[in-house]
């Protein structure tokens, strides 16, 4: 899925390869970069229908001309992905200014959820699709199992386990203070898509799940929604791929390979 017809801003900075990974998540012909600071007012002409900010830090100064901005006629809705710096009671005074509030190590995989292309209607898959649930906590594989029913997909409970089961996709609640969880995620990546959902994700452990071949990595605690984003533009994906299979992995659809992974820094 691509934003479509959307006049889009884009605020950070271009010399950090994950803002710059963050932006190519962005695939729309209409992005407009505006620099590392925000302007003190719009530019001549309508200003953009979406914002989006990334920042490190997050500054008074900067959130008084957001508002300002914001109070101007025809307000962008705000995006902001905020990076390890930024501090809890600076999001708090950011958060009435902005409409989505994203995580800084996850934001390229669900960002495209929000930039408007939502207002598309969503289709579901035309047969269940299934998806094993490896998560050692009990409420998060019920919370999950009540969202991907509806949607369209056949979630089945595993112990925290990715390699049992033969669907192609596993969404996994990554034990990430035990010190083998990558060893782990590796070998349950050589025969199916691993989807790691990662507890307080930062750039180093979704660098390092992404080394271990995860293809999707989503932060904790979890939004639904987003998971189901992603298993949509997988499944999207896998159609797009002739059905064959590896047959050294019987149950890892080929469409695993290269052109399935979304890449991070």
């Amino acid at each position: 899925m691509v934003a479509n017809q959307i006049d889009l801003a884009f605020s950070g900075d271009l010399t950090d390869p994950w803002v710059v990974a963050l932006r190519d998540a962005i695939r729309t012909p209409s992005l407009r970069a505006i620099g590392e600071e925000l302007p003190e007012r719009w530019p001549a002409g309508p200003p953009p229908s979406v914002l989006v900010l990334h920042r490190a830090t997050l500054s008074v100064a900067e959130a008084d001309r957001l508002r300002r901005l914001r109070d101007a006629e025809r307000a962008p809705r705000v995006i902001l992905v905020a990076g390890p710096h930024a501090r809890y009671h600076q999001i708090m005074a950011w958060s009435g200014l902005v409409d989505v509030l994203l995580p800084e190590a996850t934001a390229g995989e669900t960002i495209a959820r929000h930039l408007g292309q939502a207002n598309a209607p969503r289709v579901a898959p035309q047969r269940p699709v299934p998806i094993a649930l490896a998560c050692r906590q009990w409420e998060l594989g019920r919370l999950l199992e009540d969202a991907l029913g509806p949607a369209g997909y056949a979630p089945r409970r595993e112990r925290d386990d990715p390699l049992l089961g033969p669907e192609p996709w596993v969404a996994w609640d990554v034990p990430v203070l035990d010190p083998d969880w990558s060893t782990r995620l590796a070998m349950a990546a050589q025969r199916r898509g691993v989807i790691a959902l990662l507890g307080l994700a930062d750039r180093r452990t979704v660098a390092t799940a992404r080394a271990a071949g995860a293809i999707a990595c989503l932060d904790l605690p979890i939004d639904p929604d987003d998971l189901i984003f992603v298993l949509d533009r997988l499944t999207a994906a896998r159609r797009s791929v002739p059905s064959r299979r590896d047959s050294s992995h019987p149950h890892r659809p080929r469409s695993f390979d290269r052109q399935s992974r979304v890449r991070t820094p």
